[in-house]
């Protein structure tokens, strides 16, 4: 196989390639990862904003967040408001996080 490749002087961006040779990832949450890493880092991320911008519907979109978050690439806090849910904050980690579990 042969790959072709442009000169990069604009619109480019450069990744760790950690995730990509994650096999416990699939194409489609590297793909997403790589999409949202791409992005300016103070981007706020929502799920409906991402399943518009590609063909994946609502369940899909959720599913491969699901695994980015499993996998601790994404960690998603919810915002409470006088007790009610409220904003979902994404957070996207460019190399796998260990999960911080506190012992009670």
């Amino acid at each position: 196989m042969t790959i072709f490749r442009v000169q990069k002087r604009e619109n480019f961006v450069v990744l760790d390639k950690g995730f990509l040779n994650d096999q416990n990832l699939s194409w489609q949450a590297k793909g997403l990862l790589a999409y949202m890493l791409s992005l300016p880092n103070d981007w706020e991320f929502n799920m409906k904003d991402l399943q518009n911008r590609s063909t994946n519907g609502r369940d899909s979109t959720y599913k491969i967040m699901k695994e980015l978050i499993e996998a601790g690439y994404v960690t998603r806090i919810e915002k409470r408001n006088s007790g009610k849910f409220g904003k979902v904050e994404y957070i996207v980690h460019e190399t796998k996080q260990t999960p911080h579990t506190e012992k009670p």
